[in-house]
């Protein structure tokens, strides 16, 4: 018998309600799945969970697989589709990270409330300064004051997405002149090559 011919009656087995038959489907397809999400998402923690999470997935969902296409295939789709919301999983918790920090020193630096240990605030601070006096206010109203996008739209006379815009476009600015402040480079100088 073909390696088609048992896939196909271990499935039947198991959409019968032969728990064990599963096993062999785990046999034979847990090496190739490894190697698939290794291939797609190369982090060793992850390769066994998702491996784990796509085979749960697909016996819980066996039922709704069409026994003599091919089962391997399947799984990869299902592993595909773990890999890629752990991979925006990560990326919210780092967007989210790297904004808290930003309001956090941002607060800190506007505050003043900062010791000479830290010179990451010492360093905002100076390019804080650098700012034209409309975009220190516009951060001051969103990170000192709380204040939400309407409130300062209304404040500046401008709608909310020019707030939204403006402030993205200044702590990208203050991202770019705390790094090249870090790297020892001048305020105005480019980025490099």
């Amino acid at each position: 018998m073909n390696d088609r011919a048992t896939e196909d009656e271990l499935v039947i087995r198991v959409q019968q309600g032969d728990l064990p038959a599963f096993e062999g489907l785990l046999e034979m397809h847990a090496s190739h799945l490894r190697g698939f999400v290794a291939m797609k998402l190369p982090v060793p923690h992850l390769i066994d969970e998702i491996a784990h999470e796509a085979f749960v997935f697909a016996h819980r969902h066996i039922l709704e697989f069409k026994p003599g296409t091919d089962f391997g295939k399947w799984l990869r789709a299902i592993a595909f589709n773990l890999i890629r919301k752990e991979t925006l999983r990560h990326q919210r918790l780092s967007r989210n990270r790297e904004k808290f920090l930003e309001h956090h020193l941002v607060q800190e630096s506007m505050r003043g409330d900062h010791s000479p240990e830290q010179p990451l605030v010492a360093v905002l601070e100076e390019c804080l300064a650098r700012l034209p006096e409309q975009q220190r206010h516009l951060l001051e109203r969103k990170y000192t004051l709380s204040e939400s996008s309407r409130e300062i739209a209304s404040a500046f006379g401008q709608s909310e997405a020019w707030v939204r815009t403006t402030l993205c476009r200044v702590r990208t600015a203050l991202r770019h002149c705390i790094e090249r402040k870090l790297e020892g480079r001048p305020p105005g100088s480019p980025e490099p090559a």
